[in-house]
């Protein structure tokens, strides 16, 4: 009888094993999965989050350097435009000191040739003053005295005409 007691025991207690085993996979098992389950769900969420995030940090990433590239671009714009007014400028004053330059030069040959007109006016003048003046000395000799005053109002009414 000892050894079917033993049989017995051994077979209460697989019983009381398996009836255990049953609690604790109704207990613990299927809360343990589920946690199991549950953190697993949540780490896939977070790796997706973070790739998500990522992607968008990569996308603003791209839209930053397209922005900073534009921004270069119409840096250089601006300044080309900025040299080119400069120029456009430069070019206008020198034509317009040119046509200054050229105005002066004109208006200085004007005042040449008028002086010059002036003094040949005046040496012409002075000429025939001199030119009566040593021809009334040389008539002074041959002549007489009525023609000599006929020859001075003659020649007072000729000054009188020219001037």
């Amino acid at each position: 009888m000892g050894s079917m007691f033993n049989v017995y025991t051994f077979a209460f207690e697989i019983f009381n094993f398996l009836v255990i085993l049953a609690i604790l996979y109704k207990i613990f098992y299927k809360p343990v999965l589920n946690f199991m389950d549950n953190r697993r769900n949540e780490i896939a969420r977070n790796i997706s989050e973070s790739e998500q995030g990522r992607t968008e940090a990569e996308k603003l990433l791209e839209e930053y350097r397209a922005t900073l590239l534009a921004s270069r671009q119409e840096a250089q714009q601006i300044i080309d435009r900025a040299a080119k007014a400069g120029e456009e400028v430069r070019q206008s004053l020198l034509a317009q000191s040119r046509n200054e330059v050229a105005k002066l030069l004109e208006n200085a040959r004007k005042e040449i040739q008028r002086e010059r007109d002036d003094a040949l006016q005046a040496l012409r003048q002075e000429v025939v003053s001199l030119a009566m003046l040593a021809a009334g000395k040389i008539l002074e000799r041959n002549i007489t005295g009525d023609d000599n005053a006929k020859i001075v109002n003659q020649f007072l009414d000729e000054v009188g005409e020219i001037n």
